[in-house]
């Protein structure tokens, strides 16, 4: 049985660090300014995180595993007290703002694809009511999780919009909970660009099964919709081609590596999560793309196992990560395609798997609970 250890004191943003300094040097005020309170705030939040980590954070009530989510959005009314006040609740009529609606209906999917296709009861698969608050602070160009709850900004509209507007950014966002309640993997390096890669994957697998999206119809495109008008740019990552998702002035280009080639060793972003995740990315999406179908099916499957299964260590590495995924189609799939399909996706990526005992990755049946 592999041991427990402590949640990590994480506090994961959707959008970059690098991406932020670099609006902040703008000369247009505009861009700028807005930028720059972002940074000044997530470090102001990364810092009660760490905090809250070591004191003690104020217990989440859970409940009893059920089918039906329990979803409450709050209004922070531009202001940093959280959750702020409520404006829906669970099984509420929808509200006149259209940011709450849509937070709202987010959770719900989210809640809705884990269950449905990985028979996950919330984020800790435990009944983990769900939290939001929208309108977070003026001209806030983040959303994030803070370790008990989901938060969203409205953006400054000169370079981005609305925060709720895409799905898989909520996805991503409560998917970093399901890592905080299962492999727990820590926030820096390698382990750390797994932690954010995890999010980008079931993110977008988050809005595929909303949408009913096959492999080949899905975008691969993490925040599609979230840049504004006028920006050079798609969204903020592209698991299908990592460093192509925007190309803009006042952006800079896309960063991420789609191979091992152009890994990026940096102090900056907790040793580069945000950009080095394109690599683990690109070998879930070439994984999806071999297989076909429904990426949440079998790709999916076998990145849930390996999340959830009992494995990893917090400080699990890309080859570590290669290896345990291997484990996970081999024991659900046997040797056959989806094994291979495995094998190879990282092969291109330029990881190879760390020799690991095949026991360490129990079988798991499609409808049975994971075990530790």
């Amino acid at each position: 049985m592999t041991a427990t250890h402590a949640p990590n004191a994480v506090f994961c943003t959707i959008v970059p660090p690098h991406v932020l300094d670099k609006l902040s040097r703008s000369e247009d005020s505009g861009v700028s300014g807005p930028a720059r309170r972002t940074l000044e705030q997530d470090a102001l939040q990364r810092t009660r995180r760490r905090l809250t980590t070591v004191i003690g954070a104020t217990a989440v009530t859970g409940a009893a595993a059920s089918d039906q989510p329990r979803r409450t959005v709050h209004d922070a009314k531009h202001q940093d007290t959280l959750p702020g006040r409520k404006v829906r609740a669970e099984g509420a009529k929808p509200s006149k703002d259209a940011s709450v609606n849509r937070a709202y209906d987010a959770l719900g999917a989210t809640f809705e694809t884990y269950l449905k296709a990985y028979g996950r009861h919330s984020i800790d698969d435990a009944g983990l009511p769900l939290v939001a608050s929208v309108h977070y602070l003026q001209g806030y160009n983040n959303a994030f999780w803070n370790g008990q709850q989901m938060v969203f900004g409205d953006g400054d509209g000169e370079i981005f919009l609305d925060f709720t507007l895409p799905l898989d950014v909520i996805g991503h966002e409560l998917t970093h909970g399901v890592t905080q309640y299962s492999a727990n993997l820590d926030y820096f390096g390698q382990s750390g660009a797994l932690n954010e890669s995890v999010s980008d994957v079931f993110g977008s697998l988050i809005k595929q099964f909303t949408l009913g999206q096959s492999t080949e119809q899905a975008d691969w495109l993490i925040g599609a919709g979230l840049l504004a008008p006028g920006v050079d740019g798609h969204a903020l990552r592209s698991m299908k081609e990592p460093g192509t998702a925007y190309d803009d002035p006042r952006l800079g280009k896309d960063p991420q590596p789609g191979t091992m080639d152009g890994y990026v060793t940096t102090s900056r972003d907790n040793g580069g999560v945000h950009i080095n995740s394109g690599i683990p990315n690109h070998a879930f999406y070439l994984l999806a793309a071999e297989l076909g179908g429904n990426a949440w099916e079998q790709a999916g499957q076998i990145w849930y196992d390996t999340l959830t299964g009992g494995s990893l260590s917090p400080h699990a590495q890309f080859a570590d990560f290669a290896a345990a995924t291997a484990a996970a189609a081999k024991a659900r799939y046997g040797e056959g395609e989806q094994h291979q399909a495995v094998l190879s996706s990282w092969s291109q990526v330029g990881v190879a798997p760390a020799a690991v005992p095949a026991a360490e990755v129990p079988r798991q049946q499609p409808g049975q609970p994971q075990e530790a």
